[in-house]
């Protein structure tokens, strides 16, 4: 069961939307040219300069100087190294959190779906990576999958969506591409699928792992508004899946 006071968040979900369990970022602002050459960052992100990272488990955990205060974030990897200035969301807090790996409490960690750097080949997890004190590009319109057959006995995402409220509560089957996965949040790994049906993605939990691009059967049962606090409300989400790759 996920820990409120845990989650941050998956996922996007999922992101999202996972990562989670192992190691730490720094980014710290050096002097005041560079605190003047970056402006202020939205009230929803983050931007400093990188003063630790630290790699595990596939994900780079950053500690980050804003010139006020020192914060960490973790992703997935990611090309860091100390004085590089990033930007990050604070939309996936999460509360005393204790990484097993490292034997470490932190105060707050944000787990987000990607670092933005100033270079834009650096990030991994991204496609469009931009300079901090740049204007950030929007994201990419999202999109059906194409090619992606609904399973024998089971519905599309399409499907799910309109008949949600029949389907709450019930076991379904859906056939979908990961599109973002996030390990270990909250005792759960968080994915996002997506079919040939709609530019809508479902986000599951799972105990399964999986990668990006896979082809998967998840079969769970789906929750109609699941609030997980940080404001983290998902209008429907299917829990404890089995996973399979096809």
């Amino acid at each position: 069961m996920l820990n409120r006071t845990g989650f941050l968040v998956a996922l996007f979900a999922c992101s999202s939307f996972a990562l989670l369990g192992t190691g730490a970022i720094n980014s710290a602002y050096a002097d005041q040219t560079v605190s003047d050459a970056v402006q202020q960052p939205a009230p929803n992100k983050i931007h400093g300069r990188v003063t630790e990272v630290i790699e595990a488990a596939g994900y780079t955990y950053a500690e980050v100087d804003t010139g006020k205060e020192k914060v960490w974030a973790a992703a997935s990897t990611t090309p860091l190294k100390i004085g590089d200035v990033i930007a990050f969301t604070t939309e996936m807090p999460m509360e005393n959190f204790h990484s097993n790996s490292m034997n470490r409490d932190f105060p707050i960690i944000y787990f987000v779906n990607r670092f933005i750097t100033e270079d834009s080949t650096s990030t991994a997890a991204t496609t469009a990576a931009v300079a901090p004190h740049d204007k950030i590009k929007p994201a990419a319109a999202a999109r059906a999958v194409e090619g992606i057959d609904k399973v024998e006995a089971g519905n599309t995402i399409a499907e799910v969506y309109t008949d949600k409220q029949k389907f709450e509560g019930k076991t379904i089957r859906v056939r979908g591409q990961v599109i973002k996965f996030t390990a270990n949040v909250m005792g759960k790994n968080w994915l996002h699928i997506r079919d040939s049906s709609t530019s809508e993605d479902l986000t599951v939990t799972t105990d399964s792992t999986v990668a990006i691009d896979d082809l998967v059967v998840i079969e769970g049962k789906l929750a109609l508004d699941k609030d997980f606090g940080y404001g983290y409300v998902y209008p429907l989400i299917v829990q404890d899946a089995g996973v399979t790759t096809e």
